[in-house]
């Protein structure tokens, strides 16, 4: 027994000195930069390519689209009394022209329009709209354009608000005109929204001839 405490503090010793020589971890030896490479690449910002702040009474809305092509991502903030209501996102096809916030029917619920203008040659107008209520909201369309009205239309249509109506402008194409050079004049049609209503309808139209 006098020889046991030498022995095993030899045997210590040896395995020290293993574990001293034994590979450090790869996290350990791993060089900074190699690491710094390693790591991917932040994917970049998609490009807004229409931003606006609106605002109704005690409502709030950002309407914002990113994206360059005939697709994009059209995303709507809407707060009340600073609180924040809904975020949504959705697919839009073609570009945002303008958005208004506005109450057209005179109730105590605002409506959010947004106009947007196909990537055709045609530059078809279109509506997405929304009418924002105690709970919820309530999807709101443009009827389909039809009858004397629609006579020589193809498109390129311009929208305002004005008078609390809808105004939606169009040069009038005759028989013969190419598709650059309408020669007829334009027509204006006049929406109005009905208070409860979920499409607008047509009061009107009038023709301007050059």
């Amino acid at each position: 027994m006098k020889h046991s405490f030498p022995l095993l503090s030899a045997a210590l010793l040896l395995l020290l000195a293993a574990a001293c020589d034994a590979p450090r971890s790869a996290t350990e030896t791993a060089d900074p930069a190699t690491l710094r490479a390693s790591t991917s690449a932040a994917t970049p910002a998609a490009t807004v390519s229409f931003r606006r702040e609106l605002s109704q009474n005690d409502h709030r809305f950002v309407v914002q689209t990113t994206g360059e092509g005939s697709q994009r991502q059209m995303q709507l903030r809407v707060e009340k009394n600073g609180r924040e209501l809904t975020t949504t996102t959705q697919t839009v096809e073609g570009v945002v022209a303008n958005a208004v916030a506005t109450n057209l029917n005179e109730d105590k619920f605002p409506e959010l329009l947004v106009f947007l203008t196909d990537a055709g040659s045609g530059s078809y107008g279109q509506l997405i709209g929304y009418e924002f209520l105690n709970q919820g909201r309530r999807n709101l369309t443009l009827p389909e354009l039809v009858g004397p009205a629609a006579k020589g239309y193809q498109g390129h249509d311009e929208f305002r608000v004005q008078s609390r109506q809808v105004l939606r402008t169009f040069p009038i194409y005759l028989e013969a005109d190419p598709n650059c050079c309408p020669s007829g004049g334009q027509r204006t049609i006049q929406y109005a929204l009905p208070a409860g209503a979920m499409m607008f309808r047509q009061v009107g139209f009038s023709n301007q001839i050059k």
